[in-house]
């Protein structure tokens, strides 16, 4: 009643608002339910606790009369002020709960204090009179409701996922072992790692066998460990698999060579880049063959080797997706070409003819990879290496002839470089090094192959190329490098016998005899195979041992030389000159070894001579009819050659 006449009188509102503490001090009768609460909060037994939220209140809550509503909602706030000022800067959530003990205590105080509150409290406002810590269980229900209903949203989000699921296996039936078995995708960064046991491999071929993609996954994951294993790294935190022993290593790999292909084909088809499941199967596609790629530099077994470059021949489709991935792919064979055991060698160089057939645009990029590797790999010349230089050579010349405009492009970017080195050792005796070395030789040998057999395109490069051969003999006209001679001019005649080409080489020849005009007095020595040799020493070279490989060497040149010529119409005239000069060289020598084998040859091409000049008698064209000269020399077999009986042929075979 005296709340009700104090808001009727028209009180001012400063006098309405007190603090905490004078409320404290009047008669429970003089306050209001909001008082009656903020009372409670500066408790002596409370550190200036404030006041909680207060709790909305419905609107059936609110139909009392309109001067208690007033009272109630202006001490509110002032209570509210008064809680702000005793509020520590940072409260923590503790801090803002109210001890439920002590409102309990004094609600059930309030009845025998003031029996018409307490009765007014009943009507208006029964929840508070039931209050029971009822502050602290709506803030766990609240946390609880809502730890539920986050339950709620993610079994509801795994059932539209088990729908959709069913919905795909439904749609295609090769997901639905993959839907089952496929692990999630999970970050890679776990401590434990798997160990791969013969177990898990025989579990894994039975479901390869049924081409089940999800565990060629997983055997692609076993790879890659197999191969760190291989390298002899220690085994990544993220690795999911590990591997220890040699022999799970081999079985990893050949399970990978046996099932990958057929697993790959059955999901992806002829076209991998079209196939619908391309991008789930990219990732791990990606890094199998750059592990595969990786293993043909750590494989020493030249069986295991083939068959895993095999194995890289059928991946060529998946190869040509990444254009990184085949860059790699290339370098690698190009390696395997140029290093290892002849069969890994020609195993290697079928890979790389199927990739120009793949994809042509990489020809260029292989031809260089190829004759660089062929020139480090030709350094050294001896009988053991022989034969791998000789079939990297044909199986380099073999690439030349796919493209002939791009062979042009290469052969002279490289015969120009040729013939630079060259230049500045003519200018610079000091580097003859760098001619003088079966690199530089065995480069002009690719070139004289190429050129041998080659389009009209390739015919401007004959002439740099003859040029190039000349210079290195006129480098240098010391004995000691007369085996570089000799094989220099053995290219000549090779590239001259297949173009047609007439290269003058009497003079270069005949100087080699001029050596063998003299008998060397010094010790016998064991004759050298000079077919290894590019030059020997100063005290070797006064030896008869290397007097008589001379001498044979040049007399199988001279021989060859002399049987070109003899297929020309003008041989009578051209062996002229050669004829003059031997029978000046067995005026001059004293070796009666040497002598006799030159006499026999100038008795032959005397017989040649005549049997030429009388069937040239009998022609009704002149020299200068070109065509006609052709033909009589097309149909005109040589008389030296071992094919017709004629003296010269006979000597010949029989030499």
């Amino acid at each position: 009643k005296q709340v009700v006449s104090t808001q009727s009188t028209g009180a001012p509102k400063e006098k309405k608002k007190k603090k905490v503490s004078a409320v404290k001090e009047n008669d429970l009768g003089d306050m209001d339910a909001d008082e009656f609460m903020a009372s409670f909060g500066d408790d002596g037994d409370t550190n200036n606790v404030s006041k909680p939220p207060a709790k909305p209140k419905t609107k059936a809550k609110k139909k009392s009369k309109k001067s208690k509503s007033v009272n109630s909602d202006e001490k509110a706030e002032s209570s509210e002020q008064n809680a702000e000022e005793h509020t520590p800067d940072t409260p923590s959530h503790d801090e803002n709960i109210p001890k439920s003990g002590n409102v309990v205590k004094g609600l059930s105080q309030l009845e025998g204090k003031d029996s018409d509150f307490f009765k007014f409290l009943q009507e208006n406002d029964p929840d508070l009179l039931n209050f029971s810590g009822g502050e602290d269980s709506d803030d766990l229900s609240g946390v609880d409701s809502e730890d539920e209903n986050a339950e709620d949203v993610t079994q509801a989000e795994n059932d539209v996922i088990e729908s959709d699921a069913e919905k795909m296996s439904d749609n295609d039936p090769e997901l639905e072992t993959e839907i089952t078995t496929e692990e999630p995708d999970l970050p890679e960064s776990t401590s434990l790692s798997i160990n791969v046991t013969s177990r898990l491999l025989k579990k894994w071929e039975s479901q390869l066998e049924k081409n089940s993609l999800p565990t060629w996954k997983q055997l692609v994951r076993a790879f890659q460990a197999a191969v760190v294993t291989a390298k002899g790294d220690e085994p990544e935190s993220e690795m999911k698999y590990t591997i220890v022993d040699p022999d799970i290593v081999n079985k990893v790999i050949m399970i990978c060579l046996e099932h990958t292909s057929d697993v790959l084909k059955h999901h992806l088809g002829e076209n991998p880049t079209s196939s619908s499941k391309w991008n789930r199967v990219k990732m791990s596609l990606k890094s199998y063959l750059t592990s595969l790629t990786e293993l043909l530099g750590l494989l020493t077994s030249n069986d295991v080797l083939c068959a895993v470059m095999r194995h890289c021949k059928t991946m060529l489709p998946y190869y040509a997706a990444f254009s990184r991935l085949m860059k790699k792919f290339v370098k690698s064979h190009v390696v395997v070409w140029g290093s290892k055991a002849e069969m890994s060698r020609v195993v290697a160089f079928t890979c790389l003819q199927a990739v120009v057939k793949k994809i042509p645009t990489f020809l260029e990029d292989i031809l260089k990879k190829m004759y660089v590797e062929y020139t480090k790999c030709s350094k050294i010349m001896n009988p053991k290496t022989r034969d791998n230089i000789m079939l990297m050579r044909n199986s380099l010349v073999e690439m030349f002839k796919i493209n002939p405009s791009i062979t042009y492009t290469t052969g002279f970017l490289y015969i120009r470089q040729l013939a630079v080195t060259l230049r500045s050792v003519i200018v610079n005796k000091k580097e003859i090094e760098s001619v003088y070395n079966w690199q530089y030789i065995n480069c002009l040998h690719v070139w004289v192959s190429v050129l041998s057999d080659c389009d009209a395109c390739l015919q401007p490069l004959i002439f740099p190329l003859i040029q190039v051969m000349m210079g290195v003999i006129k480098v240098h006209s010391s004995p000691c490098f007369y085996p570089l001679h000799l094989h220099t001019i053995r290219l000549m005649l090779h590239l001259a016998a297949a173009t047609n080409k007439h290269i003058p080489l009497v003079h270069s020849l005949m100087g080699t005899l001029e050596f063998c005009a003299t008998i060397n007095k010094a010790p016998a020595t064991k004759p050298v195979d000079l077919t290894c040799v590019l030059r020997v020493t100063k005290g070797y070279k006064k030896t008869k041992a290397f007097q008589d490989g001379v001498f044979d060497l040049t007399y199988e040149l001279l021989l060859n030389y002399i049987s070109q010529l003899s297929q020309s119409i003008s041989f009578p005239e051209v062996s002229f000159p050669i004829t003059v000069w031997l029978r000046k060289f067995n005026k001059k020598c004293n070796n009666s070894k040497y002598t006799s084998q030159l006499k026999q040859l100038l008795e032959k091409m005397e017989t040649v001579s005549r049997d030429l000049t009388d069937k040239r008698s009998s022609v009704s064209f002149t020299p200068k009819d070109l065509e006609a000269v052709t033909k009589w020399r097309v149909s005109l077999v040589s008389p030296l050659l071992p094919s017709i009986s004629t003296p010269g042929s006979r000597y010949i075979g029989l030499w």
